[in-house]
This record gives C-alpha cells, sequence and structure tokens, in this order.
C-alpha cells in the first residue's frame, strides 16, 4: 500500500482546517448581528471598510449568513459605498470556497464521479456562465454551498467570477439600502419614508427577480420553436446548413419508421453526456425529432436552456416524415392500435395500476396497455403506476418470448403519445432495479404520488 503523497496531506489538512472553523464560526453565530459588527467595525476608524471587507471573506468561507453583514454594510457605509463593499467581499468570499473545493476535491470528483451526478456535472459545464447567472439570480440553493460546489466543476474560474459579481449586484444592492433605510429609521431622518420606500421598492425588485428569471426560462423552455417534417425535408432538399438530431433510442432509430439520412442519434437519456457531439450546433440550426413530439420537445426544452438557441422541435416527428403512424405490435387476433397523434389529454384522467411482471400467461401487463392506448387515442389523460412485480415491466432490454407482443417497444411508443408512467420505488428496489435501468422517460415514483393521481383521476384500474 502506497504512502500519501505530499499533496495528498495537505489537501487533507486544508480540509480538516476548513471544517473546524467551520464548527467554530457556527458555534458563534448567533453572536453576529446587525449591531455587534456596526459597533466593532466604527472602532476600526479608517480601516472599517478593509476589516469589513476581510470579515466578508471570512464569513462566507466559513458559511455564516452574509445577509447580515450586507445590512450592517449599508447601515455603516451607505447605500453606494456598502453596495461596493458588499459586492467585493461577496465575489472575493465565493472566490476563495470555488478554488478551496477546487483545490481539496475537484480532481477527485472528477475521477470518481459517475451516473447521474456525472450527467448533473455535465450539465452544469455545458452551462458554465449561463448556470452560474441563474443561480445566482434565482436562489435556488445556500449561496455558501453553491460557491463550494460549483468548485468541483470544470466552470473557468473567470467565468464563475465575472458571472457572480454582475449577477449578486441586485441583491446586494436591495439588502444594501435596506440596512441603510434601517438607521435612518434610527436616527429619525427627515428623508426616513423616502428612504425606506424606495429600500422597501429595490427589495421587491430582489424577490420578484428570481420568479421573473425563472418564468423566463421555464417560457423558452415551453414557447418551442418548431417546424413541421414537410418543412423540414423542403431545407434539407435545399441544402440549407440545418442538422437532424433523433433522440429515439438506438432500436427505434433502426426500426419501422426508420430515419433521417445524415440524422445523428442520440437517446435522450444520453443526451446530457453526449453534447461535445452536437456542440458545433449551438449556434445553428438543429431540428430535433423522435417517433411523435414528446422526447423531442423535453430535448429541445433541454437544449435551450444549455444555450442552444436554435434547436428547433419536429412537431410532427418520424411519424408525419414517413407519413405512417406505425402499431404496436400485436398479441394473437386482439391487438391494440396506436393513436394517430398524442392526446390532447382533454378527456377523462385514468390511472392504471400494473402489479403483474410483463409476458405472464395471464397478459395483463398486456391487457393494461392495450386499454391505454385505446385512452389514448380517445384523448383521455393516462397515467401507469407500475407496483410489485409490474415494476419489471419498466426494465429495459426486455426478453420479449416467441409469439409475444413486444411491451417495451409499446410502452416506449405510448410514452410518446402521452402516457405517463412511474415505478413504485420500493418495488424497484425489490426488483434490483435502478435509474440506469429503466426504459427513458419511466420516472421511480411513490405512494404518495400515487395517492396525488388517485385522487386526481375519474377512473382507477388495477391490472
Amino acid at each position: 500500500m502506497s504512502s500519501p503523497r505530499p499533496a495528498q496531506i495537505a489537501r487533507l489538512a486544508l480540509f480538516g482546517l476548513l471544517v473546524l472553523a467551520v464548527v467554530v464560526a457556527f458555534a458563534y453565530r448567533d453572536r453576529i448581528d446587525v449591531a455587534a459588527l456596526q459597533l466593532w467595525l466604527e472602532g476600526q476608524g479608517a480601516a472599517a471598510p478593509f476589516a469589513f471587507v476581510a470579515f466578508y471573506v471570512l464569513a462566507t468561507v466559513l458559511f455564516l449568513p452574509g445577509s447580515v453583514l450586507t445590512l450592517a454594510g449599508g447601515a455603516l457605509f451607505g447605500p453606494v459605498a456598502g453596495t461596493a463593499y458588499s459586492l467585493i467581499g461577496a465575489t472575493i468570499g465565493a472566490t476563495a470556497a470555488f478554488l478551496i473545493a477546487r483545490h481539496v476535491a475537484g480532481d477527485w470528483v472528477a475521477r470518481k464521479a459517475g451516473g447521474r451526478l456525472k450527467t448533473l456535472i455535465d450539465g452544469v459545464e455545458a452551462e458554465g456562465w449561463r448556470f452560474v447567472a441563474f443561480v445566482r439570480l434565482v436562489p435556488l440553493f445556500p449561496f455558501n454551498l453553491l460557491n463550494y460546489a460549483l468548485g468541483l466543476t470544470r466552470i473557468p474560474l473567470a467565468h464563475y467570477v465575472v458571472a457572480s459579481l454582475v449577477c449578486m449586484f441586485p441583491g446586494a444592492l436591495a439588502y444594501t439600502y435596506l440596512g441603510y433605510a434601517g438607521r435612518a429609521a434610527a436616527e429619525g431622518s427627515e428623508n426616513m419614508i423616502r428612504i425606506i420606500l424606495l429600500a422597501l421598492a429595490l427589495l421587491a425588485v430582489a424577490l420578484f427577480l428570481p420568479k421573473l428569471i425563472k418564468r423566463w426560462r421555464q417560457g423558452a423552455a415551453t414557447g418551442v420553436a418548431g417546424l413541421k417534417s414537410s418543412e423540414l425535408k423542403a431545407r434539407l432538399d435545399r441544402g440549407e446548413d440545418i442538422a437532424v438530431l433523433d433522440v429515439r433510442p438506438a432500436k427505434d432509430y433502426a426500426g419501422e419508421l426508420g430515419h433521417i439520412p445524415g440524422s445523428i442519434n442520440i437517446p435522450l437519456d444520453e443526451l446530457p453526456k453526449r453534447l461535445p457531439e452536437i456542440e458545433d450546433r449551438r449556434e445553428r440550426p438543429l431540428a430535433v425529432i423522435c417517433r411523435t413530439n414528446r422526447q423531442s420537445g423535453k430535448a429541445v426544452g433541454m437544449l435551450r436552456d444549455l444555450g442552444f438557441k436554435q434547436a428547433l422541435l419536429v412537431e410532427d416527428g418520424m411519424v408525419g416524415w414517413t407519413g405512417k403512424a406505425g402499431a404496436p405490435a400485436q398479441s394473437g387476433a386482439c391487438g391494440a392500435a396506436a393513436p394517430a397523434q398524442p392526446s390532447a389529454g382533454t378527456g377523462k384522467t385514468v390511472t392504471l395500476i400494473i402489479q403483474n411482471a410483463p409476458y405472464r400467461g395471464d397478459n395483463k401487463a398486456w391487457h393494461a396497455l392495450r386499454f391505454a392506448g385505446a385512452a389514448l387515442a380517445g384523448d383521455m389523460k393516462v397515467r401507469v403506476h407500475l407496483l410489485d412485480d409490474g415494476a419489471q415491466l419498466a426494465r429495459k432490454g426486455h426478453v420479449v418470448p416467441e409469439g409475444a407482443a413486444d411491451l417495451e417497444k409499446l410502452l416506449t411508443q405510448l410514452m410518446e403519445f402521452g402516457l405517463e408512467v412511474r415505478a413504485c420505488g420500493m418495488a424497484l428496489n425489490d426488483c434490483k432495479l435502478d435509474e440506469r435501468d429503466l426504459i427513458p422517460g419511466v420516472q421511480s415514483g411513490s405512494m404518495t404520488a400515487l395517492a396525488g393521481w388517485v385522487k386526481e383521476s375519474d377512473l382507477v384500474l388495477t391490472f
């Protein structure tokens, strides 16, 4: 067994010191308030701005609340200087935490990350400064923890620093002015009412901005630009610079509907980690297609969030391209017709609970999917919850007995037409399945989630 190298020892020592410092800081965090900070800073004289920035940096690294410091900065230095000092301290502190995480554990995480964690990191790195800007404007995660987490990615340092500095400004300005307004109120300033109203207005803007940004991003994902397959064909025939991304599984790409010549096949579940294959299309038209438009719609939303602003949804999919809807596999003389198009979901809501494993003699799983297809064709909203042995239906790579219907293929087709599928998490564990084993589009569920579906349903059937 090889002994630890000096660099490893240094990293471990730094990590240990950081943990110790955080524990000590946490033990004394209740003593930090605006009044105490003001008293301490006023005693620093001309060095107060430098002391404030240094303390802000240390607080950011040690997980102390930055909002208290920002309020104190406004009360002591005023709205302009207070904002500047707070923003400088927060940016330097965030950068220090970022570099500590990268130095201590960045390489280790890069080597060890796999599965969903690797996919998540790849997605964040592909987004780069845009992701940093978004999480600074929309505080989904604790500020201090986020600084360390982003250090474990390969986002360039300059992008991280600039995006943090710019996008933390609205919040810093609002909280600084609030601290300034508080001091004005305490001193009975003649302009007290105007100052307080302006502070509240800035705070309202800072609080509303995250919702505005989230709404804008969601709109970009849902208000997807698209084109019909006939228009895509015309553009390809004219030799226009437009590429085609097919997000169906490989077996469907080579299956009955075929594929568009020259298209790139990247299944939806592999898209985050295979983004480099389409990086050259980030600023150029990219038509995204699947069987209909369900999987491709998700892919376009994902790509637009990652900066592929010319990602286009092929609205009628390969069904429109080939001019045939295809049909699910048949079982004996009683088959199930696929809907001609995705369900509008305007009819009744139906929840199907499948408890039996596929390919049993009773064919209950097959009959449940047949019913799902018929209900979707009637524009019903259909949901399937896989329970007990029924969770086996979610496994990709079915071994189909001779003469039986390919239920994996049928389930995939029905999801394209609007079927929602969840598999009970406990049942997945019993079947020794995890999310990597599941057919793309199947989600892990729970009894709480099933209860919600049942409550919303007009009809519940068990197979």
